[in-house]
């Protein structure tokens, strides 16, 4: 028997924000980072919570060990009612970090987490996962429980309106990788195929237009609902490695994690498509939601071009020394960082078990 789980009551559109007004005056813990913890959304996200609200600002990209010890030292000063997390995948992972620890400490905030995306990649408004950095290893930490499942997500326009291009950008291609993988995953089923399905089409349809037009509220509002849906698939069904390969390279060096997958990701589906007919199959189907007249390779061939053609509208470099990263030093850690994606969670849900050579391979093909 297997199970597909949607746990998180999810707001949609403008004025969704109002869903905070259950928690005024309540004892809020209210995690962000120290941008947006200056700008006027998070006051006024702030100001409809009401005066009991304690704000932990201290969240970097990447979060660290570090980062969670000091968040969930302020969680069990505040003893929160509930937690609201504002921001992008970073803070809403350290926001699911600090509730997991301490609820393991006795502690937890009776209404839960509420989650609020400032950015449309992460997904991580409804899903188990977290990635923690070990800033002494520089290895990423996956973390995945029930306990880190959001109450409540907001999807409101307005919180994304005017991201930059280059986040956006990073961000958009993160939730393009995270539908095909879910798509092509070896747990797809019905369920995670609808809603890859329809992100790759909402992907395609409006990603450019939130790049170059970033206060088009309509395409930020499609692309926010691209993010949650293909999270609600790959919660359910995992990824690839794709996600496994770039856990591995971040650990190593500071790349948005969304612009290595995109760098990625091409690779990836030519090297399952090769090796599997399977996958090849699927990843046909989603190429013919690019080009409906395209069939078989043409149409695996059609969907690496589309991939290909959105990297080049949005900026997205094809080789790590475009992207600002030394070659001779990313060439150096390949074989340490090859062995690391291996291990990686994210890869036994490939269509295709790679070797530590195959991963070689690939990580070679950036530089």
């Amino acid at each position: 028997m297997r199970e597909f789980r949607l746990a998180t009551h999810v707001r949609i559109g403008p004025d969704a924000l109002g869903a905070l007004d259950e928690h005024a005056g309540q004892r809020v813990l209210l995690v962000t980072d120290g941008f947006l913890a200056t700008t006027p959304l998070f006051a006024s996200v702030a100001g409809r919570l009401g005066e009991h609200v304690t704000i932990f600002c201290d969240v970097q990209p990447n979060p660290t060990i570090g980062t969670i010890s000091r968040g969930t030292a302020a969680y069990l000063d505040a003893r929160p009612d509930v937690v609201v997390a504002y921001g992008g995948g970073s803070v809403m992972d350290a926001a699911k970090a600090m509730h997991k620890a301490a609820l393991d400490s006795g502690f937890g905030a009776v209404h839960g987490l509420v989650a609020i995306p400032t950015t449309s990649g992460s997904g991580s408004e409804v899903t188990s996962f977290a990635v923690l950095t070990d800033e002494r290893t520089h290895t990423k930490i996956p973390l995945v429980s029930p306990d880190m499942v959001a109450r409540v997500a907001i999807l409101d326009p307005e919180a994304v309106v005017g991201v930059p291009p280059a986040i956006t950008a990073d961000s958009g291609m993160d939730v393009l990788t995270h539908a095909v993988e879910a798509y092509v995953s070896v747990g797809a089923c019905d369920f995670s195929d609808a809603l890859a399905e329809k992100a790759v089409e909402l992907v395609v349809a409006h990603l450019v237009r939130c790049y170059t037009h970033g206060h088009d509220r309509d395409a930020r509002g499609h692309m926010h609902n691209a993010s949650c849906l293909a999270a609600m698939a790959f919660d359910n069904v995992g990824l690839g490695i794709t996600h496994s390969l770039a856990h591995a390279v971040g650990g190593h060096f500071p790349i948005a994690h969304g612009r290595l997958n995109a760098m990625l990701l091409p690779h990836v589906i030519a090297f399952n498509a090769e090796r599997s007919p399977a996958a090849a199959d699927r990843y046909a189907r989603l190429g013919r939601l690019v080009t409906p007249s395209a069939t078989g390779a043409a149409a695996v061939t059609s969907l690496v071009a589309a991939v290909r053609r959105l990297n080049g509208a949005l900026g997205i470099p094809a080789l790590i020394a475009d992207a600002g990263v030394s070659t001779a030093e990313y060439r150096a850690v390949v074989d340490a960082m090859a062995g690391t994606a291996l291990d990686d969670g994210c890869t036994a849900t490939n269509p295709v078990r790679p070797s530590r050579e195959d991963l070689v391979l690939l990580l070679r093909r950036l530089g």
